[in-house]
């Protein structure tokens, strides 16, 4: 007998009642909706700032992302994993957690000051800054963590909007001669820690800090016995995931750490569409691959290249039309930050798949892979990024794309032999990849608008088609 067609209803009905889709659906529209309004709070902040003063804006917030990077101790997924797999535990794993981030970063911010009289250039006051924002900051971060780990991706996406849109109105409101780059930082520290003490108070009226909280030391060696290799992780990645900021401060200037972190700002809502599909994703795969290997498999098997189909068709119409919205909304002395976010979407691209097989790793907690596989890319990327780091944010961003598309090979071959899951069409995929890539490139500087419109609209035909054509569902 043949095969039944899958009605459209009962197809429809299916995805959006599943977990997955609707986690990854109020991550991923909340942290656009975000994107998109802080892009325009980024508009009113550069008209009223030189590139020079946008550079050390940014760079302060940089440096406190680093320090909160590193004083995460790589329990991020391990709390997530934790409580997706014993909610009861949550009000011990957040507590414990918690005093060992804020110990993390006093020592950190020790550290920081000895680098900064040998090498940097940032006075007491910028420095407290930094020390400020990655504490208040590692809070909002662990909170965002319990209601990962619960599977309720709704009030994050909430909280994360409605700061966004309290920080545009802020900065709309304020008059123009007093965003300096003091004012400007004092305000955004009150902004994130109301959100803070928001997300708290959220928390304890929806109940899930459960269980609890059991003996430090036993605690937290529970979880640090599992994180370290998501700490060592973190360590070896740093120079090609935080120490972008440094290399420019060491080898060019803070316009062109402008450049590069504007670009960053420009790419948002795309890598955190990405950014969310992973952590949407990760504790259901966490908990699937302990109930049901063989879906597990399957799952990744079919999901993936709709991944890379995804990934692939935001960062194609970004660099084809990044040129048209910077020019068109940003002061003309920004206009070099539009080739450095053409590269750097491509960076994006590489990194997500990167992350995303990372995921199916951790899934499986195959964390040691992880852990060598980090160390190898390390090897490869600094060398090309700290030199490339003297040609500006540019040459920085070369250095990325060529970097981890040579990567990406060993990476590649070192899952599938690992997970041994086949990825259907995968090297067509990524001759895709490759073509449009070049494609984008040259219709981004030398067609017409109407031309772009409708070569995007071709891909996202093309995407559509595809989708339609080869989408079965998994699950019975």
């Amino acid at each position: 007998m043949p095969e039944l067609a899958v009605t459209p209803l009962p197809f429809l009905k299916k995805i959006f009642t599943n977990t997955v889709f609707k986690n990854f659906s109020y991550l991923s529209i909340g942290s656009v909706l975000s994107q998109l309004i802080s892009l325009l709070t980024i508009i009113k902040i550069t008209q009223a700032l030189s590139p020079n003063d946008y550079g050390i804006y940014t760079f302060l917030i940089v440096q406190g992302t680093l320090l909160l990077t590193i004083s995460d101790l790589g329990l991020r997924n391990i709390v997530i994993r934790s409580i997706a797999r014993e909610p009861a535990r949550a009000n011990d794993i957040i507590f414990n957690s918690a005093v060992l981030k804020s110990a993390a970063i006093l020592f950190l911010s020790l550290l920081y000051i000895l680098y900064n009289s040998l090498f940097g250039s940032l006075n007491s006051e910028q420095l407290l800054f930094v020390f400020l924002f990655s504490f208040i900051s590692c809070f909002i971060k662990l909170f965002e963590t319990a209601y990962l780990g619960n599977q309720k991706m709704l009030p994050p996406a909430l909280v994360n909007l409605a700061f966004s849109i309290v920080w545009f109105a802020v900065i709309y409101l304020l008059p123009a001669n007093l965003i300096t780059v003091t004012f400007l930082f004092i305000l955004f520290l009150a902004v994130n820690l109301v959100k803070a003490v928001i997300y708290y108070i959220f928390l304890k009226y929806q109940r899930l800090l459960k269980g609890e909280i059991r003996n430090f030391w036993s605690s937290s060696r529970g979880l640090l016995k599992e994180s370290w290799p998501y700490f060592a992780l973190i360590l070896v990645m740093l120079p090609f995931t935080q120490f972008s900021n440094n290399f420019l401060d060491l080898n060019s200037t803070a316009i062109e750490i402008g450049y590069f972190n504007l670009s960053e700002r420009l790419i948002g809502p795309v890598s955190f569409v990405l950014d969310f599909a992973l952590i949407a994703i990760f504790p259901n795969l966490s908990s699937l691959w302990i109930k049901n290997e063989k879906q597990f498999n399957r799952f990744v098997s079919v999901g993936f290249k709709y991944f890379i189909l995804l990934a692939l068709v935001f960062c194609f119409l970004f660099t084809l039309f990044a040129r048209d919205v910077v020019t068109s909304i940003f002061p003309a002395s920004y206009l070099p930050a539009v080739a450095v976010c053409q590269l750097q979407i491509w960076y994006l691209f590489l990194t997500s798949i990167d992350s995303l097989i990372g995921t199916i790793l951790g899934a499986t907690n195959k964390e040691k892979m992880i852990l060598k596989l980090g160390i190898l890319r390390s090897l490869i990327s600094t060398p090309m990024l700290y030199y490339g780091s003297t040609f500006g944010a540019l040459g920085l961003s070369y250095g990325y794309v060529i970097s981890f598309a040579l990567f990406q090979i060993y990476l590649w071959y070192v899952f599938k032999k690992t997970t041994r899951i086949k990825i259907n069409l995968s090297g067509m995929f990524w001759l895709l990849s490759i073509a449009l890539f070049f494609v984008a490139q040259f219709a981004a500087s030398h067609i017409s608008f109407i031309y772009k419109l409708i070569l995007a609209l071709a891909v996202l035909g093309g995407a559509a088609f595809h989708i339609s054509k080869t989408y079965r569902l998994t699950t019975t």
